[in-house]
This record gives C-alpha cells, sequence and structure tokens, in this order.
C-alpha cells in the first residue's frame, strides 16, 4: 500500500477511460491506490478497502452511475450513514452525462487530477441527495425521459457492434431513440385513451414555485402539489441531467429541497422551444415546479422509472426523500 490520502475509482468500461487516459492516471496516482471496477458487483469489496485503508478522499472517473454505484456501497459497507471517516469525493468528467461533475469539475478530468496532486484541495462542498427504494442518487423521473431512455438502451442493444453504434454512443443516440422510438409511441398514444395521469403528494413541507422560482405558496404534508396529465415528473438535488441539459434549474437554491417539476408538454411545442427547455431557461403554463423533501408519485398506469440515468423498471408509484448533505464534493470551479 502506498499511504496516499487519496485514492481513484475508475470505470473500467466507461467510454472515455481510455488507454491514454489511464496511463496519464497511472503517471499521477500509486497503482494500489486506483480501484478499476468492470462490474457493479465489485462496488462493495472497493467501498470496504476504501473505508478500510482511511482515504481521505476518492476520485471517480466514470459517469453519473459510476458515482452513485461507489456512493451507495460506500454507504452500504459504512452501515447506511456517511459518519466519521467518510471520504470527500472528486468527480472526474469522464462519463457521457456527467451532471454532478459538471457542479464541480473543470472540464478535464486529467488536469483535475494534477491540480489535486500538486496542492490537494480541502474545499468540500456538501450536496443532498435523493433516495428511493433504498437508492441515494442526484436526480429522478417517471414518464417520458425514462421512456426515452429505455428507447435509447433498447437501440444500443441492437445495434451491438453495428455501422450504427458509434451514432449511438453521444447525445445524438438519445435523438435517434426519441424519432425512432418515443415519438411513434407517443403518436398512438395521442390516438388512443390519452396521457398517463400523475398525482405527487407532498409527504411534508413544500412550497410552490414561480417559473422565476420564487415562492409562490407553502403546502402542508399530505397536500396534493399536483393531479393531472403528465408526460413526466422529475425530481433531483442538482440541476442537471445529462449532456448538460438544465431540466431542473430550482435544485439547490433551497438547502436541503429537491426540484420537481411536473412536466405537461406537448410534442411541437417541446421541439419548437428545445434550446430553451435544454438551458432550464424555457417557461411555459405546462410546467408545475416545487421545492419539497419527501412526495409520493402515483401514475395512472405503470410508466419507466430511472434513477441518475439508469433504469429501474416501471412503476405506478414511488417516493423519494431528500438526503441532506449526503456526500462532500471537492470542487476546482
Amino acid at each position: 500500500m502506498s499511504g496516499s490520502s487519496f485514492a481513484i475509482y475508475l470505470n473500467a468500461n466507461a467510454r472515455r477511460v481510455s488507454p491514454d487516459v489511464v496511463t496519464r492516471i497511472e503517471e499521477l496516482v500509486h497503482p494500489d491506490d486506483i480501484f478499476y471496477c468492470s462490474a457493479p458487483s465489485d462496488a462493495d469489496g472497493h467501498a470496504a478497502r476504501i473505508l478500510e485503508r482511511g482515504y481521505a478522499t476518492v476520485f471517480t472517473g466514470g459517469g453519473d452511475g459510476t458515482v452513485v454505484e461507489l456512493v451507495n456501497a460506500l454507504y452500504r459497507v459504512a452501515g447506511g450513514a456517511a459518519g466519521p471517516g467518510f471520504p470527500k469525493l472528486g468527480v472526474l468528467s469522464l462519463g457521457t452525462g456527467n451532471a454532478i461533475s459538471r457542479l464541480v469539475s473543470s472540464g478535464s478530468a486529467v488536469q483535475d487530477l494534477k491540480s489535486y496532486v500538486s496542492n490537494p484541495s480541502s474545499d468540500a462542498w456538501p450536496i443532498a441527495l435523493l433516495r428511493c427504494e433504498g437508492r441515494l442518487f442526484p436526480f429522478g423521473s417517471v414518464g417520458l425521459d425514462a421512456q426515452i431512455l429505455a428507447d435509447y438502451v433498447s437501440m444500443k442493444s441492437r445495434a451491438s457492434d453495428g455501422p450504427l453504434k458509434p451514432v449511438l454512443q453521444n447525445v445524438g443516440g438519445y435523438f435517434v431513440a426519441f424519432f425512432g422510438g418515443s415519438v411513434p409511441r407517443m403518436a398512438r398514444r395521442a390516438l388512443g385513451p390519452g396521457d398517463v395521469r400523475m398525482r405527487v403528494t407532498t409527504l411534508a413541507q413544500a412550497f410552490g414555485l414561480a417559473p422565476s422560482g420564487e415562492t409562490l405558496r407553502a403546502y402542508a404534508a399530505g397536500e396534493v402539489l399536483y393531479d393531472g396529465p403528465a408526460k413526466a415528473v422529475m425530481a433531483g438535488t442538482v440541476p442537471f441531467y445529462g449532456y448538460g441539459m438544465r431540466l431542473l434549474p430550482h435544485a439547490g437554491a433551497r438547502p436541503g429541497f429537491m426540484h420537481l417539476r411536473a412536466a405537461d408538454i406537448g410534442l411541437i411545442r417541446a421541439f419548437a422551444n428545445l434550446r430553451g427547455l435544454w438551458r432550464g431557461s424555457y417557461r411555459f403554463e405546462g410546467l408545475h415546479d416545487y421545492h419539497a423533501t419527501r412526495v409520493r408519485i402515483e401514475c395512472s398506469e405503470p410508466v419507466p422509472f430511472q434513477m441518475a440515468g439508469d433504469l429501474f423498471g416501471e412503476r405506478s408509484a414511488v417516493e423519494m426523500e431528500v438526503v441532506p448533505d449526503a456526500v462532500r464534493l471537492v470542487r476546482f470551479i
């Protein structure tokens, strides 16, 4: 063992964890302090060794899934709580989505690591995470965006190693999945029974928000925040989804609360205003925004459910709650 105060947890399957990147990382980090993860089942064993060795900081190399995988493994090994000795996290931008790294990274994984090696940072930013079904994650949703993800995963699986594989490995793949799978499905539904109805009930104090993010009113536990047709209900403690999509612009504005958004938007309007939706600046009457700490989401039929960009099947009901100060992130910006 090297005796270093920091380690790195690398997703060996991440697209941007290339041989060149690995070589450059190995020039900066002692081999004993690099934990290569090839499958989710590796996470708990690595987490146990990380906690046993007492690293003050652990960097993750991969995307949001890699961060979430390690955080949950650390919590499991630590007995469900981030107590004394729980390491700070440095999040390197080596995945495809990188919603979390956008908050704290310069965008250059190797440069961030070099900066830390030359001048270890003690600047740690505590952030909240969501918890659902025992899993911690920074954002999740039921409905359309999870359906697009399901179509994307399905298309990637069918493409395998064919000529379309490079196209499907980036944001373009989501557009292919959307137009090739999600849009036809939405068109068929438009001719059928109509939109899924979603009901959101707050299980603790919550606040309704104006498009600007200002508080409109307070809700008590047990009150219904939203009940009506919806394409999706999204929630998160960070503003970003993958690829810089700022779908939850009011996340983080009220410490210890999630930004929950019920979206009822037509297909034509969505594409006509895609730029504004992507940046989080578009406002319209079909967006219903709230700050909440614990909610129950009920759907009129089972719909796809995702946590941090990973699919978890279909759900007709889920409960989400905020875990304040769940992790401490090393900042480079």
